[in-house]
């Protein structure tokens, strides 16, 4: 018996030192003395001595005082180690409630998963200050911001949303939120109870102007000038904008005056301004600048380029004036009532009929002079006068209704005149002068014959009025 107790105990070595053989650990610190509220890093080797790949688990050791994990997260934590190989995997080592300084050893667990066997390998962490502590817990307030909108039109207000989570017991009566950005600044004093959430929500509200770009958001959280939640960075953007207002309208007799302001917060903005006319109205306006006129879809358009340039604004105006168009018409009134008031009581007309032909030309012809009062009162002692050219002769013609010369001479540089004395002239009234003409020669071609003439005197003024050239013939 006492033989067979001795054998087993030596089977029992052998196969422990088998398996002992079959892998082995090391491991090295990178950061093992750390302030409590830092997190140690250690790297794990474990040589697979077989001629099998195998998995390895590795076991976290010191919950819930300490917490061990992986970047990403495993959970489990496994290793895979090829045949007659070595692998690595990086461990981190959180203290949770750690709250003296000392030295800290761990003895965490690799485990071969085919065969479960197990080494116990040691961790040791120097803690090499608790300050970060209060009341004897490490600050831990989750944090998550936001923006909105994130695109920022900075006319209009946007709004920066903070969320805070107290993970653990501490009672923060007086936190300090700075917020900051290239923009603007601020800083916010709130409470945070233990175990507690809140929300903030700080409204905002940039210049008009202000330029597009792209900034970053930037809050972190003090306590007692201690930083306890690292900055969180969120990026948003400032818009461009572009708008178009109506000036004041300025009116004053027959001229309207409008104009159109277009403002960007882009001292580079380029853009397009159209205004709707007729061609009826641009021939009374005016643009400034000057404007291209352009038909689209049936209508008329004044189309402005425009570049808002370093102001991010420009003025464009319009005028329409119609003064001119009036003083035309008043100035055509005026002529009309000129004219009127000064224009020839007597009114001479002069015609050519029944023409006579012979030897192919005009050899006769028949001249009616017409005289009409367009007044409203009597004129009298009126003296007509009328011309022919030396090659022809006058022949007296008795008509009805037509008056007979009074006088008939001949001149060496007007040739032969014709003269009517009318005594009296109704209002209204016309009287018909007539004689026959015949031409020594038949005369070729068209035949031109110089107005009549009638004279009168009306008061201290001489009226003159002439009658229109008769032609014939040609």
């Amino acid at each position: 018996m006492g033989k067979f107790f001795i054998l087993a105990t030596v089977l029992l070595v052998l196969v422990n030192i088998a398996f002992a053989a079959s892998f082995d650990v090391k491991v090295t610190p990178i950061t093992d003395k750390i302030v409590v509220d830092e997190v140690a890093e250690f790297d794990i080797d474990v040589q697979n001595n077989l001629d099998t790949d195998e998995e390895y688990l590795i076991k976290k050791a010191g919950y819930p005082f300490w917490d061990m994990y992986t970047k990403p997260l495993q959970n489990p934590i496994t290793l895979k180690v090829p045949a007659q190989s070595t692998s690595s995997i990086k461990l981190f080592v959180d203290p949770l409630y750690i709250t003296s300084v000392d030295t800290y050893t761990l003895d965490m667990g690799i485990v071969l998963e085919s065969t479960g066997q197990e080494q116990k390998v040691p961790i040791t962490v120097g803690i090499k200050s608790t300050e970060p502590l209060i009341g004897g817990y490490i600050p831990t307030v989750l944090t998550s911001t936001s923006i909105s909108p994130e695109k920022i039109d900075p006319r209009g207000d946007f709004t920066i949303t903070i969320v805070l989570n107290n993970q653990n017991v501490l009672d923060y009566p007086n936190l300090t939120i700075k917020i900051e950005s290239n923009l603007f600044k601020d800083e916010l004093y709130v409470q945070l109870g233990p175990k507690k959430d809140r929300t903030i929500e700080v409204t905002k509200k940039l210049d008009d102007m202000t330029v597009p770009q792209k900034d970053r958001l930037v809050i972190a959280i003090f306590k007692d000038e201690r930083l306890i939640v690292s900055p969180i960075v969120k990026e948003f953007e400032v818009i461009e904008y572009a708008v178009q207002e109506d000036l004041p309208k300025e009116q004053s007799f027959l001229k309207i005056r409008k104009g159109i302001k277009v403002m960007s917060n882009n001292p580079d903005y380029k853009g397009i301004v159209k205004v709707e006319t007729t061609p009826i109205k641009n021939l009374f306006m005016t643009a400034s600048p000057r404007a291209e006129v352009v038909k689209e879809n049936g209508r008329n358009y004044l189309v402005w380029e425009v570049e808002v340039g370093p102001d991010k604004t420009i003025s464009i105006r319009t005028s329409e004036n119609y003064r001119p168009i009036v003083v035309l018409i008043l100035l055509v009134i005026a002529a009309i009532v000129l004219y009127f008031l000064f224009r020839s009581p007597i009114v001479v007309s002069k015609a050519i009929g029944n023409v006579g032909m012979s030897y192919g030309g005009i050899s006769e012809a028949k001249i009616v002079v017409r005289v009409k009062n367009r007044s409203q009162n009597q004129i009298t002692d009126i003296e007509v006068v009328d011309n022919l050219p030396h090659i022809a002769h006058v022949e007296k013609e008795l008509s009805i209704g037509s008056m007979q010369p009074h006088a008939i001479l001949k001149h060496p540089k007007k040739g032969i005149m014709i003269r009517w004395n009318i005594e009296t002239l109704e209002a209204g009234d016309e009287r018909v002068l007539s004689y026959r003409m015949k031409s020594r020669l038949p005369i070729l071609g068209e035949l031109n014959l110089p107005a009549a003439s009638a004279r009168t005197k009306i008061g201290d003024k001489v009226i003159i009025s002439n009658s229109n050239r008769a032609s014939v013939g040609g």
